[in-house]
């Protein structure tokens, strides 16, 4: 059997991969949008030389390439943007260290450069203008972000204002990821919520980060905090505390009392605050800079009730069930996938045992390690090989097709449906593949995980089909599209396989389907409820 037999879908999933990572440059308006074409290139070259001089091993190459190249920088740069979302210092340093070592990209590489200055800019530190000057590259709309975080530093707010007044610079502003910025001033300057309303349309519309669950989430409740709704502010913040960083509770909820028109109570508020975070130097700066605000500036009447702001905070609110439901996957807080590691951690152990015993290829090894050979002398005696047989797989890329669909899936399943409800809907469509198997009865000698781990896929399916908050959801499509591309993988796989079965696999994802169904956690009406009561 051919080993490299997925090296050809490999390159053109790389291909359409980095053809999507291109675009995605070009759209952030960076130079070097064209560099993810020279990774595509390199890809290409290294297995077409292996396919020459080890042919055996061009799947391999074309897999580890895509996985070092292409999925773990874009992991680690979305770890990244969460740590700095969440304030956490020390961890964003590590992973820009990190990341500035791996990754292919020119321009993130320069972007990291960056890295230190952004966190001191959030901390509240003063930044000599020669090294604002130094890591924004001669790039003028770079410079003017700068500028704008340290005069929304110290809370200038009639100043970050009138640097948005421009349509063309407050274009470039947003696409710098600054439109909380504006609204932030906007409301602090103006109590007239019809003001409000159109600065959250247009930071919406302007935004690209806005995207981002953490940034969206953070929106939502600075929102009804700036339209001085300190009730939905409270419910909010507390319903979706898993996107806020240290502080930034009493920081939203200062600014609701203070556009609801109670300077004394924001400032009790901070106070609070300072005492509870004081060892938290970005908490610490932010509420000092609030307080400062809210002493220099006159009182503020409170902010204007207008249909516009009423409808538009209404739809916003209409996102945060769903930014809840996907809250586990997300952040610090989110779910750590141990069972799925320690799954994955098991099958390369197995598999490296046993190929280091013997030859992994060897069909009468596979049986005598609990593979299952359907047959007419099939009986209750060899049910124990339904449990066995997925611990075995023929040939590495088979078990590192399977550890990458396993990762895939299993953290999904593992942070919505819980360690014990994965550990359920795996074992028991382990068995039940193999059964369809059994039932279809042709001769076969089966091995491998894929029946099994289908079933995760099944219970994803199950999980976006009836729940539309996690289906409309970024985190949904993304799985919507993991879907589409590893089961054309193993389709693929299968093909040029004999030893897998669809009977199988197709088993394995109506069992899941079915099981997830049952095991899915219910949509959190309580939340919605509590959000429509509360005001």
């Amino acid at each position: 059997m051919p080993i490299d037999a997925l090296a050809l879908p490999l390159l053109v999933v790389t291909a359409i991969g980095l053809f999507g990572y291109a675009l995605y440059l070009r759209r952030l308006g960076w130079p070097d949008a064209r560099g993810g074409w020279a990774i595509v290139a390199a890809i290409v070259l290294a297995t077409a030389l292996a396919a020459v001089f080890a042919p055996h091993s061009a799947g391999f190459v074309a897999f580890g390439l895509y996985l070092l190249l292409i999925i773990a920088p874009l992991s680690l740069q979305t770890r990244l943007h969460r740590a700095i979302g969440a304030g956490d210092e020390e961890r964003a340093r590590r992973l820009g260290w990190l990341l500035a070592r791996i990754h292919p990209t020119q321009a993130v590489r320069e972007e990291l450069e960056a890295l230190p200055i952004i966190l001191a800019l959030r901390a509240g530190d003063d930044v000599p203008p020669a090294e604002l000057d130094r890591v924004s590259r001669g790039m003028p709309e770079v410079r003017r972000a700068f500028d704008t975080i340290l005069l929304h530093n110290r809370r200038d707010v009639d100043a970050v204002r009138a640097v948005f007044a421009d349509p063309e610079q407050r274009a470039g502003l947003f696409a710098q990821g600054l439109g909380a910025i504006y609204v932030q001033a906007v409301a602090c300057t103006d109590p007239d919520g019809e003001v409000l309303a159109e600065a959250l349309t247009r930071a919406l519309a302007g935004d690209p980060t806005f995207g981002q669950p953490e940034r969206t989430a953070r929106l939502i409740i600075q929102a009804h905090a700036l339209a001085g709704d300190v009730a939905r502010t409270s419910a909010l913040a507390e319903g979706l505390a898993m996107y806020l960083a240290r502080g930034d509770r009493e920081v939203l909820l200062a600014l609701a009392e203070w556009c609801a028109g109670r300077p004394d109570a924001a400032r009790r508020t901070i106070a609070r605050g300072l005492t509870q975070h004081a060892d938290h130097r970005i908490a610490r700066s932010t509420l000092a800079s609030l307080d400062a605000m809210i002493v220099r500036r006159p009182p503020r009447p409170s902010t204007t009730h207008t249909p516009g702001l009423t409808r538009r905070l209404a739809a916003l609110r209409g996102g945060a069930p769903a930014l809840r439901a996907v809250s586990t996957f997300l952040g610090r807080h989110a779910v750590r996938p141990r069972l799925t590691w320690a799954w994955m951690a098991v099958l390369l152990g197995v598999y490296a045992v046993f190929a280091l015993t013997g030859d992994p290829y060897d069909l009468e090894r596979h049986y005598q390690w609990g593979a299952l050979f359907v047959d007419s002398t099939f009986g209750i005696g060899d049910a124990w090989r339904l449990g066995t047989l997925t611990l075995l797989h023929f040939g590495g890329l088979h078990l590192l097709l399977n550890v990458l669909m396993l990762w895939r899936f299993g953290t999904f399943v593992e942070a919505l449906f819980g360690r014990a409800r994965m550990a359920a809907i795996y074992v028991l469509s382990a068995a039940l593949s193999g059964l369809a198997v059994v039932a279809k009865g042709d001769p076969v000698l089966l091995v491998g995980a894929s029946g099994a781990i289908m079933a995760l896929g099944g219970a994803v399916i199950a999980a976006l089909l009836l729940r539309r908050d996690l289906r409309t959801s970024r985190i949904g499509r993304a799985e919507l599209i993991a879907l589409a591309v590893l089961f054309g993988l193993q389709i693929l796989f299968d093909s040029f396989t004999p030893e897998v079965s669809g009977t199988a696999h197709l088993a394995g994802i109506a069992a899941g389907v079915v099981l997830g169904a049952l095991f899915l956690p219910r949509r959190d009406r309580a939340f919605l409820d509590m959000l429509e009561q509360t005001g």
